[in-house]
């Protein structure tokens, strides 16, 4: 994007960052359909960040869970091995949970919720399989975000300067 050096710098940036924040709404959107519906909280964490510039000048924005519960989505997104819980006292961490299990050792036992159900001792859980939302969003996306930054910083020049962009952008910066 040679043609951009020759704005003055607040042009720029301005452009670049609009045209990033467009780049971002499909994405957004396509993980928001991607994402688990038993609650829709899951497709109301999916957010965009801010355009941010990065050391060395480079310019990003993020697509990105936030908010209540969307530490979830981490999980979900790579799915979870099968693990030990167990409610343990000061000091025990999971290898004193894996022996005690084992039958190796004693953890101090402890009450945990889990769903509407008090429980204690070691539970077993089984994990589960991945269901990726965010990578396949981006995945089937791309192109319409290249397409999305594109149109967005040929309006915002033609708005801003009058000066008509090409229509092709075909020089890819890496």
């Amino acid at each position: 994007m040679a043609f951009l050096d020759a704005f003055p710098k607040r042009i720029q940036n301005g452009a670049v960052r609009s045209g990033l924040t467009a780049a971002a709404k499909p994405v957004r959107d396509e993980a928001r359909l991607n994402a688990a519906r038993a609650s829709g909280k899951m497709a109301k964490a999916i957010k965009t960040g801010s355009p941010k510039v990065e050391e060395g000048g480079r310019v990003t924005i993020k697509v990105r869970l936030a908010g209540p519960h969307s530490f979830l989505g981490k999980f979900i997104e790579s799915g979870v091995a099968p693990h030990l819980i167990a409610r343990t006292g000061a000091g025990q961490g999971r290898v004193a949970v894996r022996k005690a299990f084992e039958g190796r050792g004693e953890v101090e036992g402890g009450v945990m919720k889990i769903g509407d159900d008090f429980v204690s001792g070691i539970i077993q859980h089984p994990g589960f399989a991945a269901k990726p939302f965010m990578r396949p969003a981006l995945d089937t996306k791309a192109e319409e975000a290249v397409q999305a930054f594109a149109g967005r910083i040929r309006t915002y020049l033609k708005d801003k300067t009058g000066f008509t962009a090409p229509a092709q952008l075909d020089e890819v910066e890496e």
